[in-house]
């Protein structure tokens, strides 16, 4: 699906129930209503832990261990210190309620409390995994929370699992769906477009689809999705075994690759390679990915036996060369599901081998696992086998202790015990560790194994879970106290962030080094500071801690406490702890910014303490901006009144020639805007690009903004392209703002450089309210632009017919002509556009426009037949009755043309509806002579009967009707794109 709109209304009922709502979320609605794209949408909020699809399509994406470890990677990445025992993946599915607990519940409950709420989402829940969603709600910590999406569910089905959920519904927005309809679909009416998808997200982008390749005509669109896959379905330009395919790419356990697919086809249809190969090119209209191959929305529930399409798949899977234990376990499955008999299905798999394999749990479903074990497949049931991290995470010392006996009959690998006494330490189960290292002392020097990814070793395990015992431990028996990973973090950075004050104490007293610097350049002050650990702070600038060492970004830990967005008593007394050590505030990252830079771009209630340790209060960042600048352009009213009470220049300017008022209305904060206006800032200072603040303000939805900002002289200047603040506008769906500017002076009828106007722009972006208002107040809608074409046809180029029909009505002429001379009948022509076409039809009441002529003298058919497009010339031939026998200003006719590019068809259908082959063009040839130059030999023999019939040559009788020529297949493909260019 393409990229959707931004969904507004949606994302701002989702801030308020994150910042005000304790109960998880449930967002449901009906199918195909937009919930996937609203969760990408999610995901890309600062506030977003970790998210998870769940699709059918990808069995994996609901798997139990699959969806967890997918959650933890994400989370580790989210939360370097998060330290998660590497379980196995048997364990996560045989025992889901103590692994959640023992793989993220216990972990996250260590972490210190974020400075606000962040969440995490499983897209799609199905109901394979809503015992695992249930126990995952009822386990996360409160500050993460909850967000599944699924369809509506039936009443009994929400009562049992979802009744403790928050429930919002995206169907209820439909406004979303018109925004999205008229962005997709700019060649149709939002009302039809909405009344015809009955709410469905994928209706609409499938139409889109649908349109670009030229399967639906926009002013002829099915209601709702059923009529509309029905119809595609019938298209001839998907192949004829459409459903063939579709129900293979079903029956596939998983997406297959294109390759497979293809050669699973072919031992389907019994075609050659080449023809399944241009079947499934043909496919791309309904495809969400074609390799590999996943179809779009609604598609992937049409329903039907599965049975041979299995069968199918198990025959390409027993003749696949060099099978692998994978291939094997695949083959098991189409069989167990295919018309195949058992004892067929086992014959066939014992004569591959399958009975040899040896798998460590259940795999698919019962039918699969059973087959496999039938024909002699080992198959261990997860409640025989032992996880070792498991146990240690547990702390069940007996077992482990029978595990490390030298004597056991199933010992642990050396990476489970790695692993296992990291997961012992970060539990603090100091018996188990010191089990571990008593049976195998080497495990000291394994624990930042490469199985923990290098980043973790017991003894930060310890320090970050705050278990003192362990960490004591380990140090007596000689553990290195800094040592770290390849991450460079060690213990003490690990518990200073923590804020666990005895352990970083006991870390002290063990030596270790407090400039110890890991891959960042950052020490553990740097990470106690962001953190605001305001004793550990201390504690560590009395051992000896440098307050002013920068990292790799240049940044020291003064700036990283400013940088964190954080208020609050801990706050200031982190911050006034470094400066009564000394900490500079003068000091330049490496984005050029200071202490007060910082303070100011946050609002930071410590911004005054820091202007007075500050000697120069306009300093300029690398960008050019002060930090009166950088306040402005975030907001903070507080900030920018200190700053210019202590003497900060309200007119300076950045890199980019901005100035404080500017990057305040870019950002459209009303209240800085007012502020500076009203102690003198110049609001008729242009940027760089020769911008004004209210060539910014205008585009964003507030009417008080431009109001604040509007004068009769700033609404008349232009910027460098020649734009007014009115044309800027017409581009955002404000109306009331342009209502405002007009109000106060501005011009509908400037025009910019490249002749844009206000109204050109507005028609452009599909702001019809906008268009409607301009139109009142200028004479002239045919709007051309400097290369002299005017709006209509830009219109009709861009392909938005609803536009288009808006001008009309308006009274924009179709008979206005470009610089080449041409109409709007012509421009549809050479597109190949049969429903703008019906457009300029029905508003002109007749077909005269179909008459007219360009520079060449050439009439829309003539131009439609030069771009070889059969559908447009049979419509003006048909239905508009232009006349076939026209000429252009060489004396060439529409025939003539036709004969010259070979095109049959075209030829045909000229013929049979009244073209004459003996009009002679001004150099005496008719089109007998322009098939005999040209050596058209078999357009020749058709032109000597002038009927289209064949002679003895033997040609054959040619289609009859453009609906006949349209399922052999013969139509060009359309064309979707359109330069300006007269035809040669």
């Amino acid at each position: 699906m393409k990229e959707l709109i931004k969904r507004d209304r949606s994302a701002e009922e989702f801030t308020h129930w994150l910042n005000g709502c304790s109960q998880p979320l449930l967002i449901s609605s009906p199918p195909y209503t937009g919930k996937t794209s609203f969760v990408n949408q999610l995901e890309s909020e600062s506030e977003c832990a970790a998210v998870h699809y769940c699709s059918r399509a990808e069995p994996a994406s609901i798997d139990t261990a699959s969806l967890l470890r997918n959650l933890a990677t994400q989370l580790v990445r989210r939360f370097p210190n998060l330290v998660l025992p590497y379980l196995s993946s048997v364990t996560l599915l045989a025992d889901v309620s103590s692994s959640i607990d023992h793989y993220l519940a216990l972990p996250l409950a260590s972490l210190p409390l974020p400075p606000k709420p962040l969440f995490i989402v499983i897209d799609n829940v199905l109901p394979e995994i809503y015992d695992v969603v249930h126990k995952l709600q009822s386990s996360l910590p409160s500050w993460l929370k909850f967000v599944v999406t699924t369809r509506t569910l039936p009443t009994h089905e929400y009562l049992r699992h979802f009744s403790s959920f928050h429930e919002f519904s995206l169907s209820g927005e439909e406004e979303e769906l018109r925004e999205f309809a008229h962005s997709r679909l700019p060649q149709c009416r939002e009302e039809d477009v909405v009344h015809a998808s009955m709410g469905s997200w994928f209706y609409v982008d499938q139409v889109g689809r649908a349109l670009d390749y030229g399967l639906l005509q926009p002013d002829d669109l099915p209601i709702g999705t059923e009529q509309l896959l029905s119809s595609l379905c019938s298209s001839p330009s998907l192949p004829t075994r459409l459903s063939i395919y579709l129900m293979l790419i079903k029956a596939s356990r998983r997406p297959p690759s294109h390759s497979d697919l293809l050669s699973v086809g072919q031992i389907m249809v019994n075609d050659v390679l080449p023809s399944i190969q241009k079947d499934l090119e043909d496919l791309s209209p309904i495809l969400s990915c074609s390799d590999p191959v996943i179809l779009s929305g609604s598609w992937v529930d049409f329903d039907g036996d599965l049975s041979p399409y299995h069968t199918a798949w198990a025959d390409h899977y027993k003749v696949k060369k060099r099978k692998t234990a994978q291939d094997l376990v695949e083959l098991a499955y189409h069989l167990a599901h295919s018309m195949c008999s058992v004892d067929e299905s086992l014959l066939v798999l014992h004569s591959l081998g399958a009975g040899r394999l040896s798998l460590a749990c259940p795999v698919f479903d019962e039918e699969t696992t059973g087959l496999l074990e039938r024909v002699g497949c080992r198959v261990e049931r997860m409640d025989e086998q032992e996880d070792f991290v498991f146990l240690c995470s547990l702390g069940d010392l007996n077992r482990i202790s029978e595990l490390l006996n030298p004597v056991s009959p199933s010992p642990p690998s050396s990476s489970s015990i790695s692993l296992g006494f990291l997961a012992a330490a970060s539990r603090g189960h100091v018996e188990v560790c010191e089990k571990i290292l008593d049976r195998r002392p080497e495990t000291v020097l394994l624990s930042s194994s490469p199985s923990s990814d290098g980043q973790w070793n017991g003894l930060r395990a310890a320090a970050c879970g705050n278990h003192l015992p362990v960490l004591e431990m380990l140090i007596r028996r000689g553990v290195p106290v800094d040592e770290c990973g390849k991450g460079g973090r060690t213990a003490l950075r690990a518990a200073a962030w923590a804020g666990h004050r005895e352990v970083v104490a006991s870390l002290l007293h063990a030596k270790a080094d407090v400039e110890k610097r890991d891959s960042e350049g950052r020490t553990a002050l740097m990470a106690a500071s962001f953190m605001e650990n305001n004793e550990i702070v201390e504690d560590l600038l009395k051992a000896g801690a440098d307050p002013n060492c920068v990292d790799s970004s240049g940044a020291t830990a003064l700036h990283l406490v400013l940088s964190n967005g954080c208020r609050g008593e801990r706050h200031r007394l982190t911050l006034n702890t470094l400066l009564q050590f000394k900490s500079r505030v003068d000091l330049v990252d490496s984005h050029g910014r200071t202490c007060i830079h910082l303070a100011a771009y946050h609002g930071d209630e410590c911004l005054e303490t820091i202007a007075r340790h500050t000697e120069h209060i306009d300093l300029p960042d690398s960008d050019g901006r002060t930090p009166l600048m950088l306040a402005s352009s975030q907001g903070q009213v507080d900030s920018v009144q200190m700053l210019v009470s202590r003497g900060a220049n309200i007119d300076s300017i950045d890199d980019q020639g901005r100035t404080a008022l500017i990057l305040g209305a870019i950002n459209g904060h009303l209240s800085i805007v007012d502020l500076l206006l009203s102690m003198g800032a110049d609001e008729g200072h242009k940027d760089n690009e020769g911008a004004t603040a209210l060539h910014y303000a205008v585009r964003h939805k507030s009417l008080e903004l431009t109001r604040a900002l509007a004068t009769t002289s700033i609404v008349s200047t232009c910027d460098s392209q020649g734009n007014t603040p009115l044309i800027v506008a017409a581009e955002y769906p404000n109306v009331e703002v342009i209502r405002e500017l007009v109000q106060c002076g501005s011009s509908p009828s400037a025009q910019s450089l490249e002749g844009q106007t206000a109204l050109r722009v507005a028609a452009l972006a599909g702001h019809e309210s906008i268009v409607r208002l301009l139109s009142e107040r200028v004479g002239d809608c045919e709007q051309k632009d400097v290369e002299g074409t005017p709006l209509l046809h830009s219109l009709l180029i861009s392909n938005q017919l609803s536009m288009a029909s808006t001008l009309l009505s308006l009274g924009a002429s179709p008979s206005t002509r470009d610089a080449h001379g041409r109409t709007a009948a012509h421009i549809v022509s050479s597109r190949d556009d049969v429903a703008a076409a019906r457009l300029l039809l029905r508003t002109t009441r007749e077909g005269g426009i179909f008459e007219e002529r360009d520079e060449g003298g050439r009439t829309p058919l003539m131009t439609g037949v030069w771009a070889g497009h059969y559908s447009i010339a049979s419509f003006l031939l048909e239905v508009a009755n232009v006349d076939p026998n026209a000429v252009d200003n060489q004396g060439a006719s529409s025939l003539s043309v036709a004969v010259q590019l070979g095109h049959r068809e075209l030829v045909h259908l000229l013929l049979r509806l009244g073209a004459d082959p003996s009009i002679r063009d001004k150099a005496g040839r008719t089109a007998h002579d322009v098939a005999r130059i040209t050596g058209k030999e078999n357009i020749r023999v058709m032109l000597k009967s002038a009927t289209g019939s064949a002679d003895s040559s033997g040609f054959g009788s040619m289609p009859s009707s453009p609906l006949e020529v349209a399922r052999n297949g013969a139509h060009l493909a359309r064309r979707t794109s359109f330069v300006l260019a007269a035809p040669l």
